[in-house]
């Protein structure tokens, strides 16, 4: 009798395990997290990445279809200037922590402002750890989208079409850029771009001399972790032409350094920044943002339009230094910062 008795606790403590299992499973999925857990050895690692076109994409929209989710990997400011309907926000970042805010039970479609679709391709991959396994790339992403006319909405969902069609056609003027308000004048030493330690978001510009000459593109996508110098300047001048110059010459005498100069003036400025690169030789790709001071990228990468130029020394998509109003004899911290992080590059990066 007594034997028996274990025998029956012991069972009801097994059933009791067992009934908890999937309360336990529930629970993680609910806050993202696999059954497995996340630091399970047995989760699987990312298989090649799967396309869908944006026409098969319109479609499921337009069925109706509740089998998907459709995720927006752009910064938050960009995502509400434009995005396709019906997308969730889940911005770009280095490191994807949980509880991670997107659904287990639909196959997620990831898709971003870049050229060859960098962003989703890297978040795919990073959220696969996860055991997010059924996902898609959206192909040529939000560029492919917008150029076939489809469906966009956010507050400058119409400038949004109009930029991008006017990039496609080669046009340089699709929007007259209004003088932006300029802050007030404050003393002490002028703070300008996003601070040491601060992720570098996708952003788009237009294409003046590099590979993309005259497209709507985002360098920072396109050279993704590498260590990349970027150079925003207020408008032409001969100390702005001088700084690019010594920033191509530094680029240039670094292997694994990368680079470009974003003029934050606008369309005005292209015919400068050509004749510039033809005259000098410039080989970094010089590009301006489309609506001038006014352009997202400026918000987004917190220029101040009182400084005449802002340097941000960048590995594996993190500032790692910070300099403002450089002048041609000060451009020696900028290529002593981007040495000593070029030897000290995050594995991976391409910086060693």
């Amino acid at each position: 009798m007594q034997h028996t008795v274990k025998w029956l606790g012991f069972a009801v403590l097994v059933l009791g395990a067992l009934l908890c299992l999937p309360r336990q499973a529930a629970a993680q999925e609910e806050y993202g997290q696999p059954a497995g857990g996340f630091d399970d050895p047995t989760q699987m690692a990312a298989p090649p990445a799967q396309f869908i076109t944006p026409a098969e994409m319109k479609k499921l929209m337009d069925d109706k279809a509740t089998t998907f989710a459709l995720v927006d990997t752009q910064p938050e400011e960009a995502f509400l200037e434009g995005h396709i309907p019906g997308a969730i926000n889940y911005p770009w970042v280095s490191q994807v922590k949980p509880p991670i805010s997107l659904p287990r039970n639909k196959m997620l479609v990831l898709y971003c402002p870049c050229n060859h679709d960098e962003d989703s391709l890297d978040m795919y991959k990073k959220l696969a750890e996860f055991g997010y396994l059924n996902t898609k790339i959206l192909e040529g992403g939000w560029y492919k989208w917008v150029a076939l006319k489809y469906p966009v909405e956010g507050t400058d969902a119409a400038n949004a079409v109009k930029m991008a069609e006017a990039a496609a056609g080669g046009s340089t003027n699709a929007t007259a850029a209004q003088p932006a308000a300029q802050p007030a004048v404050v003393a002490g030493p002028i703070t300008s771009g996003r601070k040491v330690g601060d992720v570098t978001p996708s952003f788009r510009v237009i294409d003046v001399t590099g590979q993309y000459k005259g497209q709507d593109t985002c360098y920072v996508c396109e050279y993704g972790t590498a260590p990349t110098v970027i150079g925003f300047f207020q408008k032409p001048s001969p100390e702005a032409a001088d700084l690019i110059v010594k920033l191509n010459g530094l680029v240039q005498s670094k292997k694994n350094l990368k680079g470009f100069a974003v003029m934050i003036a606008g369309p005005d400025t292209k015919d400068w920044l050509e004749k510039l690169a033809a005259d000098k030789g410039i080989k970094i790709p010089l590009v301006y943002l489309q609506k001038g001071p006014q352009d997202l990228g400026v918000r987004l990468y917190r220029i101040n339009t009182q400084a005449d130029n802002t340097f941000l020394v960048n590995d594996n998509r993190q500032v790692m230094s910070n300099h403002v109003n450089v002048t041609g004899d000060t451009f020696q911290q900028v290529a002593d910062a981007s040495t000593k992080m070029l030897a000290a590059a995050t594995p991976g990066s391409g910086g060693q």
